[in-house]
């Protein structure tokens, strides 16, 4: 039995179609766009699409997981859904045996993300590689670590250049050698790192700053443990002029 099914038994539908709080059902007056708290209860409500038929709702931060599980059933992922159930299910166990409480959330995906660095590198799927270390900075950013999530945004940027590919495994030289698992020909800077980098700075109140001396120091730590192609000093020309055009 789902998630779903166990927490709505055969109900057919899930979430709010009105503009109502659905905790306390305080009216919105409107429907929202985006997450928000309510102005009754103060509590965190979701915005989602029902699978079912495509209604926008407002659900309770509760119901998440059963609309997720919803949408993997209709996309004939629910395997993987339940696999990866378990798989949370089992780190959040862990956790808790080692720090002697229930873990946070951001310490679940921490561990489960430090666990698909190891794999994708082993793998040599370094564009997945590089997607583990962007969650990582994004949960750093969360956490109001900027200094460590500034480094963890420019070592992304130096993946970025580096043109990151994924290999799936494979080990033979003569396909390595015609899809390489980096490409600098194929690199680019992603705007939305570029922005996050910006908004770092911005708001540190001059605390923060990004200069040659610290991304040469980011870059060159992976550069030498992956063994990336583009020298760090080159990766650098190109992240100063992109960006003083990114704010």
């Amino acid at each position: 039995m789902g998630l779903f099914s166990k927490l709505f038994g055969s109900t057919p539908s899930i979430g709010e179609t009105r503009p109502i709080c659905p905790y306390c059902t305080y009216d919105l007056k409107k429907m929202p766009g985006r997450k928000k708290s309510c102005p009754g209860c103060k509590r965190d409500i979701y915005v989602r699409t029902r699978p079912k038929d495509n209604a926008k709702i407002l659900i309770r931060e509760d119901e998440i997981l059963a609309v997720e599980e919803l949408w993997a059933k209709k996309n004939g992922t629910h395997k993987e859904f339940l696999a990866a159930q378990n798989r949370r299910q089992s780190v959040v166990n862990r956790l808790a045996k080692k720090f002697g409480h229930v873990p946070s959330a951001n310490d679940v995906e921490w561990a489960i993300l430090n666990e698909d660095i190891l794999s994708h590198a082993q793998q040599m799927d370094w564009g997945l590689y590089r997607n583990a270390r962007f969650s990582m900075a994004e949960i750093l950013t969360k956490e109001s670590k900027y200094a460590q999530a500034l480094s963890c945004y420019l070592e992304v940027c130096y993946l970025d250049l580096n043109g990151p590919n994924n290999c799936g495994g494979i080990r033979d030289q003569q396909i390595l050698k015609d899809f390489p698992p980096f490409n600098p020909k194929d690199g680019d800077l992603a705007p939305g790192v570029l922005g996050r980098i910006n908004d770092i700075v911005d708001n540190s109140d001059g605390q923060l700053n990004v200069n040659e001396a610290m991304f040469i120091d980011v870059a060159r730590r992976a550069h030498t443990s992956l063994r990336l192609p583009l020298p760090p000093e080159k990766a650098w020309v190109k992240l100063r002029r992109e960006l003083k055009t990114a704010g």
